[in-house]
């Protein structure tokens, strides 16, 4: 059925867009630097650089100046004010487990890249990765597709992918330093103590083609109780350190680096709810490799990389875990003509932690990219996914837009997509010791979407989207018998998405979002039916800017069935720049009004709290 919905919208577009010869546009034959500026480029839908308009998905790309905007925040901070997207436990006590939700999805459902290269933790009950490691002042830019990409990312990319680059400079050198200090704090306390201490330095520049740098971070929270009604205060402790190098050739480029995170946290018992002392020791190292050798009619990409992560659990049932995730991705991406791309790929992972069997993947898989000189542009392709358990399982994608000109320089992008996505179980879903189930199902669903994106050449844009995903079999946790198991009948989810973005006066971006979500046998448990966003930000003058960001969720249901009440958050951040720009001095105010609200059932959250900062860039 959404096959043949898909292909009629496809078909009475083209015919009615045969007859708009008046309104074609410019064939793309290279995108040069100018175009670039007039119109936004994106990459994680495709893997090519193409245009905005020229993309069949509503693509949310975070810019540098967005990241620089919420210097002091948390990274989950920052992609909770996007539609479509919650994360749970942002507004928690430090060190909470981050349950990452696209379209009420879960973890395991949204594929993480950094660089490039898929990351994640077997040891996992998701075989995700915790946002809880990375430091924003790290990260450079940040795309997001939402919907099922497994054609070309392979398994978990069932809601979305989130790419995450990070930083390297085109300078000789650059250096960069910051530190904020402040609290953090449940609701109806008094700012009489610094409970948050966070610092880095960035080291970075290019000699003769050849990138280097060096980063170190740390951060400091001791302020709050995990538990809502505890008293001891649960401290959160992350240092990272980085290096990388790599080589910027007229042919062949090259990018090595390699990370380690170290984490110690705090946290309290959950049955009963009562303060404890637990902690959390977790080491994660990141190597990763990216190589592109360029041709006359394309290019050879490979990426590699591995994740070792140890955790050691302190509590009362103590328990130590070593896992580790290596990923192999090598493709080719081939220019047949000036409007069609193409891209066959291999992609290899293996993931193990100690005591149980290590388990691997190998898919191949092919996509198609044809951009029509009228407007009509088509993403599809197919990867058959090889799992070593599981065996053969296809996946695909259809993914036809149309872009075409309207009055005044206006822009209007029709489009549609269908798409499949398969996720096998992970490793503590299947062996632990607990809850895990050895007779469990791979989870396979189908997204549906269908929307509409307008735009002006003065970065207007608004867009709606609908999407419909139907789950089955599903990966569910059957609190009667307290194991992971496979859901008896088809699940679904569908919603609605809308967001608008401005600029007024040529001095205030504004950024709004609205998202609906509801499921048929689904689970939305800690996830909103309605939610929104605003982000108002504010250039007083070119050293002035004030940002205010206000946050609505809507009632949710509990794991105890318990309805949480609906509850607004508003943000401010005033923002002072010295020295030519090179100094940023800024005061964040996070719940501006100090209300209370439950984000997770029986656990603690964010009142009012304040954070100073400095940064200098030399």
């Amino acid at each position: 059925m959404l096959l043949r919905i898909t292909l009629s919208c496809f078909l009475l577009l083209n015919a009615f867009f045969a007859f708009s010869q008046e309104n074609k546009i410019d064939p793309l034959e290279k995108i040069t630097p100018n175009e670039t500026e007039l119109e936004e480029v994106v990459v994680v839908d495709s893997r090519f650089e193409i245009k905005r308009s020229q993309s069949g998905k509503n693509v949310i790309k975070i810019s540098e100046k967005e990241l620089r905007d919420f210097q002091g925040n948390s990274l989950s901070e920052l992609l909770q004010t996007y539609g479509g997207i919650n994360i749970i436990g942002s507004r928690s006590a430090a060190g909470q487990n981050l349950n990452f939700s696209i379209r009420g999805g879960r973890n395991r459902q949204v594929l993480i890249l950094i660089d490039g290269v898929r990351v994640s933790d077997p040891s996992r009950i998701d075989n995700d990765f915790d946002l809880n490691y990375l430091n924003l002042s790290d990260i450079v830019s940040i795309e997001i597709v939402k919907g099922a990409a497994s054609t070309l990312y392979g398994s978990s990319a069932s809601t979305g992918v989130v790419n995450i680059t990070t930083k390297k400079s085109n300078k000789a050198l650059e250096f960069s330093v910051g530190s904020v200090v402040g609290s953090h704090q449940a609701a109806n306390e008094s700012f009489d103590k610094f409970s948050y201490l966070s610092n880095y330095l960035n080291l970075s520049g290019t000699r003769k083609k050849l990138t280097y740098k060096f980063n170190i971070a740390n951060q400091n929270i001791n302020g709050m109780s995990s538990v809502s009604n505890g008293d001891e205060l649960d401290r959160f402790n992350r240092s990272n350190i980085g290096v990388q190098f790599g080589r910027d050739g007229a042919s062949f480029d090259w990018n090595l680096s390699y990370n380690k995170a170290h984490i110690a946290s705090d946290y309290d018992n959950v049955f009963p709810v009562e303060d404890s002392d637990f902690v959390l020791i977790t080491d994660l190292e990141r190597f990763s490799w990216s190589s592109s050798y360029s041709y006359s009619k394309g290019s050879i990409n490979a990426t590699f990389g591995i994740q070792n992560t140890d955790r050691d659990f302190q509590d009362s049932y103590p328990r130590y875990l070593e896992a580790s995730n290596l990923m192999l991705d090598v493709y080719n991406k081939y220019i047949f003509k000036e409007r069609l791309y193409a891209i066959v790929g291999y992609t290899h992972q293996n993931s193990s932690y100690e005591g149980v069997p290590s388990v691997s993947q190998n898919d191949v898989y092919f996509n198609l990219v044809y951009l029509s000189s009228y407007g009509f542009n088509l993403n599809a392709g197919t990867r058959l996914n090889k799992h070593e358990t599981y065996g053969d399982h296809l996946t695909y994608s259809f993914n036809p837009s149309y872009s075409f000109n309207l009055a005044n320089e206006n822009r209007l992008k029709l489009f549609s997509s269908l798409s499949s996505a398969f996720i096998p179980p992970s490793l503590y879903q299947l062996y632990d010791f607990y809850s895990g189930n050895l007779e469990l199902k791979p989870e396979e669903n189908t997204t549906f979407e269908l929307g509409t994106e307008w735009s002006d050449n003065k970065n207007t844009k608004a867009s709606l989207v609908v999407f419909r995903r139907t789950e089955n079999p599903t990966l569910v946790y059957d609190f009667s018998t307290y194991r992971y198991g496979n859901s008896e009948s088809e699940l679904t989810y569908k919603g609605v998405e809308f967001e608008y973005q401005n600029k007024l006066f040529n001095l205030v971006d504004l950024r709004f979002n609205y998202t609906y979500n509801e499921t048929t046998g689904g689970n939305l448990i800690n996830l909103p039916k309605h939610a929104a966003s605003g982000i108002l930000d504010y250039d007083v003058h070119d050293r002035f800017h004030v940002n205010t960001s206000i946050q609505h969720i809507g009632t949710r249901a509990s794991l105890s069935d318990l309805e949480l009440e609906a509850y607004t958050l508003v943000d401010l951040k005033l923002t002072h720049t010295f020295l030519n720009q090179r100094l940023n001095a800024f005061l964040i105010l996070s719940n501006l009004f100090d209300a209370e609200y439950i984000e997770i059932e029986n656990f603690s959250t964010q009142g009012r709290n304040f954070r100073v900062g400095l940064i200098f860039t030399f």
